[in-house]
């Protein structure tokens, strides 16, 4: 039979023709599709197709199925052929000739092995490329497991299915996964993972997604204390038994009457005997709670058992976190001075330097000293170089063990910076350390833009150029000097900047509050914020109301006519000298610090990479 001009056109003819004749009618058909489905000019995918429909239109027997077969791989060498077989196979529907004839090829095609010239039929080649080589035959080609997740990389850059991160990790092992992960997955994708990383208490690499331990251990729990009984570690203390502060008043009262009716009227022992009731209720009930003296007791007897035994540093630590707000810290002054003394001379011992001395400065406090003064003086070493940072991370960590109030927080972060400045460092390196140490990040935490304002105050505090606005005290000083102040205006404006104090509007207005945000004035508890230096500032309804922006305050007396010269004056300092200050201090081309960062620093046991651990979060890469 001769090729018609378009033997594509007339292979579908017949393909059409064969869907719909007669049983009997269907070899004749197929015969004149055989030298249709040799041609090479007809589409290779459309001879599949064909083939597949006169296969599935045949009688399931051999002598059916060959002459198909031989059209469709005449003149191609055994290998090639074999894979449009298998290929062929896809597409019948069911053919039991055909898997016979395929089975039968199989055995009789040997494949050559590429790595060792080895030749075997493919069944037995899979194997052995497995096996010798850890190799897999794909389609006819080997591929290795690095080429064949490469594959399912770029199918799940196509198509966003996640069981292709599976099919990859089976292939390469869960560590190259990881990488391919950490590499592709979205904030979003992370969260689950991180979720599983918190209950683990770990952190995940940033390059391969392994698990990273936090380099600076958790301080240890608090010691179980409950009903007058303290005990962890192996070590117990337990508060004096003493009856209860009734029963020992009454005895008391008891033996006032009795001795004084010896040498007194009775009706004045009486009297005498009521008052010792009384001051006897008083007096017991002052000597403290049960888990206080439980406190008290292991100080007085723990504590200096302790001091010299080099295996108690956990216990010392854990009674120092216990104790902050508890117990009598005059019946402790002693044995923690030996214990500041104790871990000053090992340098294994940070946590338990770091509770001892944070614990000390707590004990102060509850007799008047400057709690978050002495926090800070406590933690400038670390900014000068002198101790490491992890110690400010332990005494911070001691330091909320308690509630803290907004203000006392925001003004510790005033003198946690203005130390940090003190000591040259920069706003990078602040920020660098608040991403690496959560505590200090709590306390400590402010925007990047926030952070270089104040240090750009802080620089320029001899040159003072916003005294050609008018007199201001920068938050820093008022920190240090006014602590009362800072506390109550650093609770509702934690953004403050600097504090000025115009003349004649003290008593109906306020103070000037210079924010990073934006310049403030009015008291209660919605003040205007402004922070657009065109804005409209004017006196009206004489004097006696103050239009800044949108908002209108009234006042009783009149205010001064330089009240609108200062307001704008503020507001253009605030925009032209302040707001320019993150740009000066947060440039790009500023070395990256590490001095600071070098003790939060852990390297993957994966990867070897080296990054800063954060529980239950991807760690951030270390700045090399």
């Amino acid at each position: 039979m001769s090729v018609p001009p378009d033997p594509r056109a007339a292979l579908a003819r017949l393909v059409v023709q064969l869907r719909g004749a007669a049983p009997t009618a269907r070899a004749p058909l197929v015969r004149r599709m055989l030298p249709l489905l040799a041609q090479p000019g007809v589409p290779l995918a459309v001879r599949y197709a064909a083939a597949a429909r006169a296969i599935d239109a045949l009688p399931d027997h051999p002598g059916a199925v060959r002459n198909v077969v031989r059209a469709l791989t005449g003149r191609v060498p055994p290998a090639r052929a074999l894979r449009r077989l298998r290929h062929l196979q896809h597409l019948t529907e069911r053919s039991g000739a055909l898997d016979a004839l395929v089975e039968r090829r199989e055995r009789k095609v040997k494949l050559t092995c590429p790595r060792c010239d080895t030749k075997l039929p493919r069944a037995e080649m899979a194997k052995h490329l497995w096996h010798e080589h850890r190799l897999e035959l794909v389609e006819g080609k080997v591929r290795s497991n690095a080429q064949i997740a490469e594959v399912l990389r770029a199918e799940h850059t196509a198509t966003g299915d996640p069981a292709l991160i599976d099919r990859a990790a089976f292939r390469t092992g869960a560590r190259q996964a990881g990488v391919w992960a950490a590499g592709t997955a979205t904030p979003e994708e992370t969260v689950p993972l991180c979720s599983a990383a918190r209950e683990r208490g770990v952190s995940l690499c940033p390059v391969c997604f392994g698990d990273v331990a936090p380099q600076v251990p958790a301080l240890p729990p608090e010691l179980a204390l409950a009903n007058g009984r303290l005990a962890g570690d192996g070590f117990v203390a337990t508060a004096p038994v003493l009856s209860s502060p009734r029963v020992r008043a009454t005895l008391l009262a008891t033996g006032v009457m009795l001795a004084g009716a010896l040498v007194i009227p009775v009706a004045r022992a009486l009297v005498l005997s009521a008052i010792a009731y009384l001051l006897g209720r008083a007096l017991f009930r002052s000597q403290g709670a049960p888990d206080d003296l439980a406190l008290n007791a292991a100080w007085r007897t723990l504590a200096r058992k302790l001091t010299d035994r080099r295996d108690a540093a956990r216990f010392l630590t854990r009674l120092g976190v216990t104790s902050v707000g508890r117990g009598d810290p005059f019946d402790r002054a002693n044995p923690l001075n030996a214990l500041v003394a104790r871990a000053n001379a090992n340098r294994g011992e940070g946590q338990l330097l770091a509770t001892a001395l944070a614990l000390r400065v707590s004990d102060s406090a509850r007799f008047g000293r400057d709690y978050p003064a002495g926090l800070a003086d406590l933690i400038a070493p670390v900014f000068r170089g002198e101790r490491s940072a992890d110690f400010a991370e332990h005494v911070l960590a001691v330091y909320f063990r308690t509630p803290r109030h907004t203000g006392e927080l925001a003004r510790l972060r005033a003198l946690l910076l203005a130390s940090a400045f003190e000591a040259e460092c920069t706003p990078r390196e602040v920020l660098a350390l608040c991403d690496a140490a959560p505590h200090f990040a709590r306390a400590a935490r402010l925007s990047a833009n926030h952070v270089a304002i104040l240090y750009g105050v802080w620089a320029n505090r001899t040159a003072r150029p916003w005294e050609a606005v008018g007199k201001a005290r920068t938050v820093f000083e008022l920190a240090a000097d006014a602590p009362s102040t800072a506390t109550r205006l650093l609770a509702t404006d934690p953004g403050l900047v600097l504090l000025c104090h115009p003349r004649g509007t003290e008593d109906e207005l306020g103070p000037v509050r210079v924010l990073a945000g934006g310049v403030s004035i009015g008291r209660g508890e919605n003040p205007i914020t402004v922070a657009d230096p065109g804005t409209d500032v004017r006196l009206v309804s004489r004097r006696r109301e103050l239009v800044f922006g949108e908002r209108t305050l009234r006042v009783r007396d009149p205010l001064p006519e330089g009240l609108v010269r200062e307001l704008k004056g503020w507001l253009l300092f605030r925009a032209e000298v302040l707001a320019e200050f993150p740009a000066a201090f947060l440039s790009g081309t500023m070395p990256i610090p590490t001095r600071l960062l070098k003790p939060f620093v852990a390297r993957c046991a994966g990867c070897g990479a080296e990054c800063m651990p954060a529980v239950g979060a991807v760690a951030r890469p270390f700045p090399t």
